[in-house]
C-alpha cells in the first residue's frame, strides 16, 4: 500500500514540472501513434485489396478472356445460344472525377441477377429505365452522388480515356452493409452499350463470366472450351485473384516490415521517454527513502505513476494514430493505384488487432521502461540516489555492456546477410 504522503509528493512533483509531464505523455503518445497509424494503414490496404478483388467476382466461377483487345461480343451471343448459362458480359475501364478515379464497369442488367455482384443494381423503376435508355447514364454510390451534389437524373462531367464526357446520374447504388458501401464508393456502373461507347470499345468485352454447374461441371467446361475460338481461353476466377495477390505480395511484405519497424521505433520512444522521466526523479526518491519510505512503497509508486502515464499517453496515442492512419491509407492506396491496379476501397479500416497492439505497446513498454529505475531506487541506499556520480558510474558500466552487445549484433547481422541474400534475411539483419 502506498502512503498518502507519497502520492501527494508524486502529484506535486509532476505539477511543478509540467514540461516533463507533457513530454512524457507526448513521447508515449507518439510511440503508440506511429505503431497504430502504420498498422491501420497496412491492414486497410490489405482489406482494400481483398474487397477490390472480390468486387467484380460475385458468384462467378469461371471467365472467358482473351488478349488486351478483349473478347468479341458476338462470342457471348453464341455461348448463350449454345446453352452456356448463367453467363454475363463485362467491360471495365476507368472514369475520372475531380479528386478521385472510379472503376467503370459495363454490365447487362438483365443477366446480372445470378452473379449477385456487390453493385446493388436496381431491379426496376426509373433508375433502370434511365440506365437502359438515356445516353451516358451511370449508377454511382449514394455517398459519391451526395458528395458531388447530384440527384438522379442530373448531368455531370467526367473524364474517360483522356476526353471529357457528359454523363447522367441514372440512380444510386444502395449498399446492404458497411463493407459493401466501401466497395461501391469506387464504382461507376453503366449499361454495356453505354460503357462500350464511353470507352471507345464498340463490339468488345473485357471478359465473359460464367457459373459452372455443380453437377457435371467438368463435362460442361470441356464442352465450353471446345466452343472457344483460337486466342480465347477459359480460366477459373480464383486464378486471377491469386495472380493479383502474387503481384502485390512484395507490397504486402513491405507493409508488414514497415509495421514491425514502426513497432520497434514506437517501443524505443516509449521506453526512452519513461526511463528519462524516472531517472530524473531519482534524487527525490532518495530523499523519500531517507524520510522513512519503504523500498516496496517506492517501487510501487514508480510503477503506478508509469501505469497512469501509460494509460493517458496510450489513449492520446490511439487518437493520434487513427487520425494519422487516415492520411497514410490514402498514400498507400494511391501507391497501389499507380503501380498495380485501381482499388475500389480507400477508407480507413479500424482493425481491433491494430488498436490492441497500440494499447499493449503503450502500457507494457511504459511499465517495462519504469521497471529498471524503480528496481534501482528500491535496492540502492538513500545516499547513493542523491549523488549523480553513482548514477553515472552505473551508466558507464551499462554503456560498455551495450557496446559489446551492439558489436555482437552487428556481426550476427553480417553473418545473416552473408549466409542468405533473401528478403527475410535482409529484414532480420536490419532489425
Amino acid at each position: 500500500m502506498i502512503a498518502p504522503t507519497l502520492r501527494r509528493s508524486s502529484l506535486r512533483y509532476l505539477a511543478r514540472h509540467p514540461w516533463l509531464l507533457g513530454l512524457s505523455l507526448l513521447g508515449i503518445a507518439l510511440g503508440v501513434a506511429v505503431v497504430v497509424a502504420v498498422d491501420l494503414a497496412s491492414e486497410s490496404a490489405r482489406r482494400a485489396f481483398r474487397l477490390s478483388a472480390e468486387t467484380l467476382t460475385g458468384s462467378a466461377t469461371h471467365r472467358v478472356v482473351a488478349g488486351p483487345q478483349g473478347v468479341s461480343e458476338t462470342l457471348y451471343a453464341e455461348l448463350r445460344l449454345a446453352g452456356f448459362r448463367p453467363s454475363a458480359p463485362l467491360l471495365d475501364g476507368y472514369l475520372r472525377l475531380p479528386g478521385r478515379t472510379l472503376q467503370l464497369i459495363g454490365v447487362d442488367p438483365l443477366a446480372e441477377a445470378p452473379f449477385r455482384r456487390p453493385a446493388a443494381l436496381p431491379a426496376g423503376g426509373e433508375a433502370l429505365q434511365r440506365l437502359l435508355t438515356r445516353p451516358g447514364s451511370v449508377l454511382l454510390a449514394a455517398g459519391t452522388a451526395a458528395e458531388l451534389g447530384l440527384a438522379p437524373g442530373a448531368g455531370f462531367r467526367a473524364e474517360i480515356g483522356g476526353r471529357p464526357r457528359e454523363l447522367v446520374l441514372a440512380g444510386v447504388l444502395d449498399p446492404a452493409d458497411s463493407a459493401q458501401a466501401r466497395v461501391l464508393e469506387g464504382l461507376a456502373v453503366a449499361d454495356l452499350a453505354t460503357a462500350q461507347e464511353l470507352l471507345g470499345r464498340h463490339g468488345r468485352l473485357s471478359r465473359i463470366e460464367l457459373i459452372a454447374p455443380q453437377q457435371g461441371g467438368e463435362a460442361w467446361l470441356a464442352r465450353l472450351r471446345a466452343q472457344l475460338p483460337p486466342g480465347v481461353s477459359l480460366e477459373a476466377v480464383g486464378g486471377e485473384v491469386a495472380f493479383m495477390a502474387e503481384v502485390t505480395r512484395a507490397f504486402s511484405v513491405n507493409l508488414t516490415a514497415l509495421s514491425l519497424l514502426a513497432l520497434l521505433v514506437g517501443g524505443f520512444l516509449v521506453y526512452n521517454t519513461m526511463s528519462f522521466a524516472v531517472v530524473q526523479r531519482l534524487p527525490l526518491l532518495g530523499i523519500l527513502r531517507g524520510l522513512g519510505a519503504s523500498r516496496g512503497e517506492l517501487f510501487w509508486l514508480v510503477l503506478l505513476e508509469a501505469l497512469l502515464l501509460g494509460v493517458a499517453g496510450t489513449l492520446l496515442g490511439l487518437l493520434l494514430g487513427v487520425a494519422l492512419g487516415g492520411g497514410l491509407v490514402k498514400l498507400v492506396t494511391r501507391t497501389v493505384d499507380e503501380l498495380y491496379f485501381t482499388l475500389t476501397v480507400g477508407g480507413l479500416f479500424l482493425a481491433p488487432l491494430s488498436l490492441a497492439k497500440g494499447i499493449v505497446l503503450g502500457l507494457v513498454a511504459t511499465c517495462l521502461a519504469a521497471l529498471q529505475p524503480a528496481w534501482m531506487a528500491m535496492r540502492a541506499a538513500p545516499g547513493q540516489l542523491l549523488h549523480r556520480s553513482w548514477i553515472e558510474s552505473r551508466a558507464r558500466r551499462a554503456a560498455r555492456l551495450a557496446a559489446v552487445a551492439g558489436l555482437l549484433l552487428c556481426l550476427l547481422a553480417g553473418l545473416l546477410l552473408a549466409a542468405s541474400g533473401g528478403l527475410l534475411a535482409g529484414f532480420a539483419a536490419l532489425f
